[in-house]
């Protein structure tokens, strides 16, 4: 396992999920005193905020995704390659 690459990749899915919260907070906060009973403004906060917040999320989830697996890979490799316990012994006969 390459473990600078799977940090890495735990860093950027972690970044994700800050920008995510953040997002959320950012859009409470823009309306915490706007709301009344009638109606809530948090959806428009929220749109508000707008796609560039969500872009940089998904893109930090995919690259963090990207490097856990690339990071991970050498024991996926390891895990899924089947070895043949009956190899050594054909080649005596």
């Amino acid at each position: 396992m390459k473990k600078g690459i799977t940090a890495l990749g735990c860093f950027f899915i972690a970044i994700a999920a800050f920008l995510y919260a953040a997002k959320h907070i950012t859009a409470a906060i823009i309306s915490a005193y706007i709301n009344t009973p009638d109606v809530n403004y948090y959806e428009g906060a929220y749109e508000l905020i707008g796609f560039g917040m969500t872009f940089w999320t998904l893109l930090s989830l995919l690259a963090g995704i990207l490097f856990l697996l690339i990071g991970i890979w050498p024991s996926i490799k390891g895990v899924l390659q089947v070895k043949n316990p009956n190899s050594s012994m054909n080649k005596n006969i």
